[in-house]
C-alpha cells in the first residue's frame, strides 16, 4: 500500500490483500474495528482498518479461528487496553503523589 495515500478505495484493498469486496463488505458487519469511511457511497479505508483487515484475515485463515473467536479475541484486546489505561492512569497518580509530598517537605 502506497504510504501518501490516506485512503483506499474497497477494489484496492481487495486487490492488494486478496480478498473479494463482498468478504469486506461482510467483515464489517462482524467486526466494529473495521469501519470505513463512506463518501458518496463508496467505502475509504484508512491504515487502521487496513490493519484490523489484515488481522482478522490472519487469525481467520491462518490460524483457523472462526468469526465468533476473532470477535472474542478483539473483546480481549480491549479489556487488556482498558486494563492497561487503568494501571497507567494508577501509576500517574502515585507518582503525582510523591512528586507533590516531596515538594511539600521541601517547602517546610
Amino acid at each position: 500500500m502506497n504510504k501518501e495515500k490516506l485512503f483506499y478505495t474497497i477494489g484496492e484493498v481487495a486487490e492488494e490483500l486478496h480478498l473479494e469486496q463482498h468478504v469486506l463488505r461482510f467483515w464489517e458487519g462482524q467486526f466494529h474495528q473495521i469501519k470505513p469511511t463512506k463518501r458518496k457511497g463508496r467505502r475509504l479505508y484508512d491504515r487502521k482498518c487496513i490493519e484490523a483487515i489484515k488481522k482478522v484475515k490472519h487469525m481467520l485463515y491462518d490460524k483457523g479461528y472462526t468469526i465468533k473467536g476473532v470477535q472474542k479475541e478483539f473483546g480481549n484486546d480491549i479489556r487488556v487496553t482498558k486494563n492497561l489505561l487503568q494501571e497507567l492512569t494508577d501509576l500517574r497518580d502515585y507518582l503525582t503523589s510523591k512528586i507533590n509530598n516531596e515538594e511539600s517537605n521541601e517547602q517546610a
